[in-house]
């Protein structure tokens, strides 16, 4: 009795040890489907972003930085009038020396004078209002921002949004997981994994065209829609 005993305990042993085997069995060896889908919502900008500059050229570098100052104070207090919220603006200044160059029939570089500096002022404005946009830009034009590189768009971050989309992804992960199973002869088991590939994003955005000098009337501004786009792969255990 003895025998019997213990021979039945190997043979339990022996099958747990198989069943522990192949649960711990890494992932990547299991036979496998994944699937990577997407779900995609056109939504319009919210956000105006403006790029502009206040640039100065003069004979010394302390005269163009000094020009540039005091068109740039005038420039700033017309968007804290405007009660942007501080947050929202950003600057970035430069100066950079000017050189006349004269040049040979092989475009090299024979003679090169210093002419003078530039001193650069780079705004960045994130408008919330789309529809002040325009009028903003002219505004500030005529304050003495100089240059208008351009108007951006941009799409506010949306928790639900974005785990909506992930939802549908995901969906549509396992619509296609099952149509590929069923024209392979497989079965579907259990999910393995489930990644964000990559996390919810926008397309390029779109921006106005660059310009310099006097602006006369207000920039029309049209933000359209932008496409937002959520992509998962899923990774499912397949058996016979």
């Amino acid at each position: 009795m003895l025998k019997i005993a213990l021979v039945t305990l190997g043979i339990l042993a022996g099958t747990l040890s198989q069943a522990q085997a192949q649960e711990d069995q890494p992932r990547s060896r299991l036979p496998s489907m994944t699937v990577t889908a997407s779900a995609t919502r056109e939504v319009v900008p919210d956000i105006a972003v403006l790029r502009l500059s206040i640039s100065t050229e003069r004979p010394t570098a302390s005269a163009a930085t000094e020009e540039t100052a005091r068109t740039s104070q005038t420039v700033l207090a017309e968007i804290r009038a405007q009660g942007l919220d501080p947050r929202d603006l950003k600057t970035a200044i430069t100066v950079s020396p000017m050189y006349d160059e004269e040049r040979g029939p092989q475009g090299q570089t024979l003679k090169r004078a210093l002419r003078g500096y530039v001193a650069r002022n780079a705004l960045t404005v994130r408008l919330r209002d789309i529809a002040r946009a325009g009028a903003l830009t002219r505004s500030l034009i005529e304050k003495g921002a100089n240059v208008l590189e351009g108007i951006q768009f941009e799409i506010s971050e949306d928790q639900r949004r974005t785990d909506e989309l992930r939802v549908q992804a995901i969906k549509e992960a396992a619509r296609k997981a099952k149509l590929y199973a069923e024209a392979a002869q497989v079965r579907l088991g259990r999910v393995l994994a489930v990644e964000p590939d990559p996390d919810a994003q926008a397309l390029p955005l779109r921006a106005a065209p660059a310009v310099s000098g006097g602006v006369t009337a207000i920039i029309p501004v049209e933000p359209g829609v932008e496409q937002v786009t959520a992509r998962v792969s899923v990774t499912w255990e397949i058996t016979p």
